[in-house]
């Protein structure tokens, strides 16, 4: 960088209120962008992992497992499914009830749930844990007994009714699978659901989760197998969708940012045109005078840019307390959120926001400074 670079850089730098400007309106918009980012982000992963925890694992099948690579599984477990219509005095609510072992909730599934109570006295009654929004919707509580019908598979068979005790209250942060999910017994299980068939879980190590063709090739056959996604088609979708739809709409508004930019750019000529002609008659060519306003414009997106990616990622690290203490305040809109995930930081889409961003103002303010090649020495006696 020339002296006459420097000097002017550092001259508009330190007394340009329109780059202060500049400055302040990239890093409030690149902070929400990188916190609605992460946020998508680490929503979409942290209920996709709920699912796969609690609700299908990556793969379900009837089908021999032996032949799988211990390695491959963290975890296989043989569970039964069936569907109930759950009574209390008041209310009823429809069910997916899961008959599961004591093995069942290992340390990854324990880090997606919580159980706020369970009862420690002994009944004849079968036990059935609910979630704490089915246990608020039928006005329940642990100890309490409740009334299950069965809902059969088979249309040719009749609904039947069955008495159980509440046994436990569950949350996972994420109230659309709470609704619908529910846990007993397995001995339990088999005898409500006579018919069904008990279905290996299997939940695959992380290597190999990205992959599940790896861990299906060792199956016999897949006539009897589904992995989550396609057991949850419309959840899976929407994950897809929305993550397409989230990154085009904040590519367009680091657009408009990044125009703003050569806006800012076109103002500072305007204001300047008289030095610019005072730097020309003075000797100072075009190239120098263009790249002096270029590097103070592009030195302020950067700068803001940095700043706002500072304060996003701080309020991204924060955004789960944050989330339960609006929820605690009835705020219903976030009954449709995950309250409980580990940040993800989604490093490659931030990168991908942050360099179109760069791209499209060097772009706009190249070419928005080609204008100083028209101001000429003479304007500076025709302005007089």
């Amino acid at each position: 960088m020339n002296p006459f670079t420097k000097i002017t850089v550092f001259r508009k730098l330190k007394s340009g209120s329109r780059l202060l400007g500049c400055f302040i309106l990239i890093a409030l918009v690149t902070a929400p962008l990188i916190f609605a980012l992460v946020f998508s982000e680490s929503m979409m992963n942290g209920i996709s992992e709920k699912y796969i925890c609690l609700s299908d694992g990556h793969i379900q099948t009837r089908e021999d497992i032996s032949s799988i690579p211990e390695q491959m599984l963290y975890s296989a477990d043989s569970v039964i499914y069936g569907n109930v219509l759950i009574y209390s005095s008041t209310e009823t609510s429809p069910l997916m009830v899961k008959g599961v072992t004591d093995s069942y909730f290992n340390e990854k599934r324990s880090n997606q749930i919580h159980f706020v109570s369970q009862a420690e006295d002994e009944s004849n009654l079968s036990g059935i844990i609910i979630s704490r929004s089915t246990a608020e919707k039928l006005n329940v509580g642990v100890g309490d007994k409740v009334a299950m019908m069965i809902v059969p598979e088979n249309s040719d068979r009749v609904l039947r009714p069955v008495l159980a005790r509440v046994t436990g209250i569950f949350y996972t942060g994420y109230d659309s699978l709470d609704k619908n999910l529910s846990f007993v017994d397995n001995e339990y299980a088999i005898k409500l659901f006579s018919n069904e068939t008990p279905i290996y879980e299997l939940i695959v190590n992380s290597p190999y989760s990205e992959d599940l063709n790896s861990v299906l090739s060792y199956l016999p056959s897949l006539a009897e197998t589904s992995i989550w996604s396609s057991k949850n088609t419309a959840v899976y979708e929407n994950f897809v969708s929305s993550r397409q739809m989230i990154m085009i709409i904040l590519l367009l508004v680091v657009a408009v940012a990044a125009f703003y930019t050569a806006s800012v750019a076109n103002q500072i000529v305007e204001d300047d045109m008289k030095n610019i002609a005072i730097y020309k008659l003075l000797g100072a060519n075009n190239s120098q005078i263009k790249n002096s306003l270029f590097v103070s414009v592009y030195t302020v997106t950067i700068a803001g840019i940095l700043v706002g990616l500072l304060i996003g990622l701080l309020l991204s690290l924060n955004m789960g307390p944050i989330l339960t203490y609006l929820s605690d305040k009835g705020l219903e809109g976030l009954s449709f959120y995950l309250l409980d995930f580990d940040v993800t930081v989604p490093f490659l889409r931030i990168s991908l926001l942050l360099m179109t961003l760069l791209i499209i103002s060097f772009i706009t303010v190249r070419i928005t400074l080609r204008r100083t090649g028209r101001i000429t020495p003479i304007q500076l006696f025709t302005s007089l």
